[in-house]
């Protein structure tokens, strides 16, 4: 039998936070339900929280990144999986987070009998009203020196303005490209995939960033999904 996908608690409460502008007029229940489909479709964790950094809901791989069952993921916190010497400072970044509409940098997991895991990490906020948009994403393969600079400098993250009116919009291959990386894949299979060397895809990933004013593969993919310049069949 298939797992069922958590979804009810993505209803937001009456008077929520400020709304995202949803792309192409698109109504809010449209979407939570291309949410919901990005949420199914990712191999890369994504969870939703509410203001006061309490998961609502999630992916499959965010329980396999945490160790939870999906059953739980309401029940925990962002703050369960930060440094007890770190949650304050989660806190003042998160109220930042909150004012500025996003997120990005390197958070460093820590997880029961795992350790520390820096992941690249991205928030955006209201991507429904009170409701705010976390993707977690691991180091791409072959970047080893990447996760240890990430350790070396406690991997930190930081608030971000939106500024979607300066974005420009991405190519049909950047879309294909980033789509993939949505999806969960490393460079390496995304050029098998699309047939182009991996520098090509490299070059395809560097571009779409610029675009979209993201540092990080997890901040581009979260604002590729909410402004639906990457979007799953429904």
């Amino acid at each position: 039998m298939a797992k069922e996908f958590v979804v009810a608690s993505l209803d937001p409460p009456g008077n929520g936070g400020n709304a995202q502008v949803f792309p192409d007029g698109e109504s809010e229940s449209q979407a939570a339900m291309r949410l919901r489909t990005a949420l199914e479709r990712s191999q890369h964790p994504m969870l939703i929280a509410d203001d006061q950094r309490r998961w609502v809901t999630g992916n499959a791989a965010a329980c396999d990144l945490l160790g939870v069952e999906r059953a739980e993921i309401p029940w925990r916190t962002m703050d369960e999986f930060t440094s007890p010497g770190e949650r304050k400072r989660l806190a003042e970044q998160w109220g930042a987070f909150l004012s500025s509409g996003g997120a990005e940098g390197w958070y460093q997991l820590y997880v029961p009998d795992r350790g520390p895991m820096p992941v690249e990490f991205s928030a955006t906020a209201n991507v429904l009203p009170a409701r705010h948009l976390s993707v977690f994403i691991p180091p791409d393969e072959g970047s080893a020196e990447q996760t240890t600079r990430a350790l070396a400098r406690e991997a930190t993250w930081a608030p971000v303005m939106v500024e979607g009116a300066g974005r420009v919009q991405l190519t049909e291959r950047e879309r294909e490209v980033m789509m993939l990386v949505a999806s969960g894949l490393q460079s390496g299979d995304i050029a098998e995939h699309l047939f182009l060397s991996p520098e090509t895809v490299k070059s395809h990933v560097h571009n779409a960033l610029a675009k979209l004013g993201a540092h990080t593969r997890a901040h581009a993919v979260a604002i590729a999904l909410v402004t639906g310049q990457i979007t799953w069949e429904v």
